[in-house]
């Protein structure tokens, strides 16, 4: 009775389905991703257990999002599978199958040769016994007979040994070059696979589409720039670029790319005050150099690569002769929603799980521009050409590192910083050396002077320029004059020739913006003096 009352409480094992997701959409924000999936599964009616794989190793769990239509879900758990072997990426297979053949064909070289290599040996050892026989003399005949046998069968076989040597030499090259191939390409945790466990109840027999959505912190995308600036009469093309990067643990093949400024997963608490108390401050070493706000210089020397350009697919689409060309441009759209600058990417894209930078072209931008000349003699001897981008606001920008090309010559990399407070982007271009400028001190206006126990220094330095264009430049000409914050030092008697458009006197800097015609030259002059205890150096 006990063993019958036992088996009338078994109860039927519940049914098990297992089903692979397929990423389609991926959202990358500045740090971490918004990846979707879906994965179709025809379901028989009742309570059964559903187990989705093919989904990254690292996600956010809190972020976790299922749902079907037709079917309950009353449970969901994430875990990792370490034992199933995920399938590897189509050119990672390719890569591997070809580093098989390879490496089968080493092999059988490798035995050939040591075949070739004993059957040699065999020949060199006979021919050398039959030329010793202790009994009797070897005739001439024989000899020759041995000579002509070892002469053809030894070369023969010395020339299958040399070809094969070559042959493993080019084998060995080439299954290290697939080797590093496949290291680099291949996503390091791509033996690992997200897997979800879900309990459902299905009403009736349904044929439906799991949706799969979560936050995973392995990608990012950082902003970039093209500038081009075909001459100093056209307009300024700026191509905002994408460097994208993911290491998910999957391979995304495309996929419904967009990419948004926003920083999810922080904390979203907003700031509130606490009691402010005073104390005496302790001295502490300045951890922190200063920053000097100025033109932002272009340096030749920054590294700067992408693994690879950015690969697409444009299904339907075609460009016939004559034709305008294709561009990215037009299959980007950009969105400004609240807290948030979307680019939703009409190109399926992909995008290896390996780290490897994707570079991606999104909108491309023509800025006004206003050009000028840029000279401070005191510091370079050199004349600067400098662009100045205005009304970039409305474009949505990011700070970002940008290329420089002018006049179809690469001038060199800056960084973009939009967010600056400044009304306009201010970018060196190159030295222009028919802008001369020379600064000179008029030793003539120049003297010291002790009157009691007190001397007076007069400086007076006088700056040369000329336009050696064949047009109209503008120029912004600075120059600089000493003050002091020590009571025994004083400046006095400060003149500037002609009036400056802009004198700092906070640091002793004055600006002139002017207007040169070609061919024309002017002079400047900046005067003054210094008065100082005499029995003490100044430090100039």
């Amino acid at each position: 009775m006990l063993t019958g009352l036992c088996l009338g409480l078994v109860l039927p094992m519940q049914a098990q389905k297992q089903i692979s997701a397929k990423l389609t959409e991926a959202t990358v924000y500045l740090r971490g991703a918004a990846l979707t999936h879906t994965a179709s599964a025809t379901l028989k009616s009742g309570s059964q257990e559903v187990i989705i794989d093919g989904l990254s190793p690292d996600i956010e769990i809190n972020s976790l999002k299922v749902k079907a239509n037709g079917v309950l879900i009353s449970a969901t758990e994430f875990s990792t599978d370490y034992l199933t072997p995920r399938e590897q990426a189509t050119h990672i297979k390719k890569l591997q199958d070809s580093l098989d053949l390879y490496q089968d064909q080493l092999k059988e070289t490798l035995n050939e040769l040591t075949i070739y290599a004993q059957m040699l040996k065999l020949v060199t050892d006979g021919t050398q016994n039959n030329m010793s026989q202790k009994e009797g003399t070897v005739s001439i005949a024989d000899i020759n007979a041995n000579m002509e046998l070892y002469r053809t069968k030894a070369a023969e076989l010395q020339k299958s040994i040399d070809k094969d040597n070559k042959k493993i030499e080019k084998l060995r090259q080439t299954i290290t070059r697939l080797t590093n191939q496949i290291k680099q390409d291949e996503t390091d945790n791509s033996q690992l696979n997200g897997m979800l466990r879900l309990s459902i109840s299905v009403p009736e027999n349904i044929t439906t589409t799991f949706t799969i959505s979560y936050f995973t912190n392995m990608a990012q995308w950082v902003p970039c720039y093209d500038i081009n600036i075909p001459s100093m009469d056209k307009t300024i093309t700026l191509q905002s670029k994408a460097k994208v990067r993911q290491v998910t643990g999957l391979d995304w093949e495309n996929v419904k790319l967009t990419l948004s400024n926003a920083t999810p997963n922080r904390s979203t608490v907003a700031p509130v005050f606490k009691a402010w108390f005073l104390s005496f401050q302790r001295s502490q070493p300045n951890r922190y150099g200063s920053v000097a706000k100025g033109y932002t210089a272009l340096s030749n020397s920054v590294s700067y690569s992408t693994d690879e350009s950015a690969r697409s697919t444009l299904e339907g689409v075609s460009s016939a002769p004559g034709q305008n060309p294709l561009v990215m441009s037009d299959f980007v759209e950009v969105e400004d929603q609240d807290i948030q600058v979307t680019y939703a990417i009409a190109v399926p894209y992909d995008i290896p799980g390996n780290g490897k930078e994707k570079l991606i072209d999104l909108k491309s931008y023509d800025i006004k521009a206003d050009f000028k000349y840029y000279s401070v003699p005191k510091l370079s001897d050199e004349t600067y050409l400098i662009a100045m981008l205005s009304d970039y606001e409305k474009y949505n920008l990011l700070p970002g590192e940008a290329t420089v090309t002018f006049n179809n010559t690469f001038v060199g990399r800056t960084t973009l910083r939009p967010n600056d407070t400044e009304s306009q982007i201010t970018l060196t271009l190159t030295t222009e050396p028919r802008m001369t400028v020379k600064r000179e001190k008029q030793r003539d206006y120049c003297s010291t002077k002790h009157v009691g126990n007190s001397t007076t220094v007069t400086q007076s330095y006088k700056i040369t320029v000329k336009n050696n264009l064949n047009r109209t430049a503008k120029l912004t000409l600075k120059e600089q004059y000493p003050i002091s914050n020590d009571k025994d030092i004083e400046v006095k008697d400060v003149t500037v020739t002609p009036n400056a458009t802009y004198d700092k006197k906070d640091i002793g800097a004055v600006t002139w913006d002017v207007e040169l015609n070609p061919g024309e030259t002017r002079t400047f002059v900046v005067t003054y003096s210094v008065k100082h205890p005499s029995d003490r150096t100044i430090a100039w």
